[in-house]
């Protein structure tokens, strides 16, 4: 079985210790490069489950204002990032409780495309037809894409998040993509 290619890049290098022993402390400049390294991947997972960017600015302010509060309390194991999408996790169950429905983007009013190459549509419809085969998946199975692919975890730091073995996640992952491949490859038959 193949793998499906999602283009994704490389997650970043851990922060240093000393860094986030720092910001424990309440360093203001330990805490402004905390939130440079992390800012962009958290608002790209929220906006993956939003679809909204205000809504993902809103979450990702919060989020950050939550590791603010906890970071003195935080117990520094060399599982910084999962801790930090721990939070981000928990902040957008609450968004989805307190809204009891998922938020969509506004679809494009008249739908049409225009000026765009045979390649550029074809693109765009093998991307809507992934997104609807993400949005068909249980929600456990999209919280592990977002994880992995948007909000660019390693496989041990997405266990750490969800307090799984890292050898299950590994195999959720690669059947999911599994899945999805199939799914793809029968559309395009």
């Amino acid at each position: 079985m193949s793998n499906l290619n999602m283009g994704r890049e490389e997650a970043p290098p851990a922060l240093d210790d000393t860094l986030i022993l720092n910001a424990m402390k309440g360093d203001e400049t330990a805490l402004a490069a905390i939130y440079d390294f992390y800012s962009r991947r958290v608002y790209r997972y929220f906006f993956s489950r939003v679809e909204n960017a205000e809504d993902a600015d809103d979450l990702t302010a919060q989020t950050f204002m939550s590791i603010i509060e906890a970071l003195p309390r935080y117990q520094h194991r060399g599982q910084f990032t999962a801790w930090v999408f721990q939070i981000a996790h928990s902040k957008s169950m609450d968004f989805f409780r307190r809204a009891h429905s998922r938020v969509r983007q506004e679809a494009d009013a008249d739908g049409v495309v225009s000026d765009q190459s045979l390649e550029n549509i074809i693109q765009r419809q093998t991307v809507e037809a992934l997104k609807f085969h993400i949005q068909s998946l249980s929600d456990d199975e999209q919280e592990l894409i977002r994880l992995r692919f948007v909000g660019a975890l390693t496989y041990l730091e997405i266990a750490q998040s969800l307090g799984r073995k890292e050898d299950a996640v590994r195999k959720s992952l690669n059947r999911i993509l599994n899945k999805l491949y199939e799914r793809m490859e029968v559309d395009h038959a």
